[in-house]
């Protein structure tokens, strides 16, 4: 019995082992004109969602802290993301839109991809993630 727990606490430590071992750390580097505030940020694996704006493999709001404001997000799979992110400088969690539905804070994409009339397209903004982890660097504008 003690056999087939010791066995069984082994075969779990080591699969973390492999989970832990295949996990990216994605270190980002954002610069915004604007001061104050926090900076909202979506990472994002699938097409669809970033698209949407939707159900982000992770999302971080960080205080600003400065002409750029460094976050590393951890533990990511290895495999290809798109970033957005937007400073939040009304503290009210949102992107903050003009009345004629253009944003009024400032925005960005990875790679300081650009849309037209909304989002660029997820190819622009996409990158590679390795398991060695990576970092990215884009502005808000």
């Amino acid at each position: 019995m003690k056999l087939a727990i010791l066995t069984s606490a082994l075969v779990m430590f080591l699969a973390g082992l492999a989970s832990a071992a295949s996990a990216a750390d994605l270190v980002l580097n954002l610069s915004t004109p604007g001061s104050g505030g926090r900076i909202a940020v979506a990472v994002y694996r699938d097409a669809e969602a970033f698209r949407r704006g939707e159900g982000p493999v992770v999302s971080r709001m960080v205080p600003r802290t400065g002409a750029v404001t460094t976050l590393t997000i951890t533990g990511l799979a290895p495999g290809r993301y798109a970033v957005a992110a937007f400073h939040d400088t009304d503290g009210n969690g949102d992107l903050t839109l003009w009345p004629i539905g253009l944003p009024r804070e400032a925005y960005g994409f990875s790679n300081d991809a650009r849309g037209r009339f909304g989002p660029p397209p997820f190819d622009q903004a996409a990158f590679d993630l390795p398991a060695a982890g990576a970092t990215r660097t884009f502005r808000l504008h």
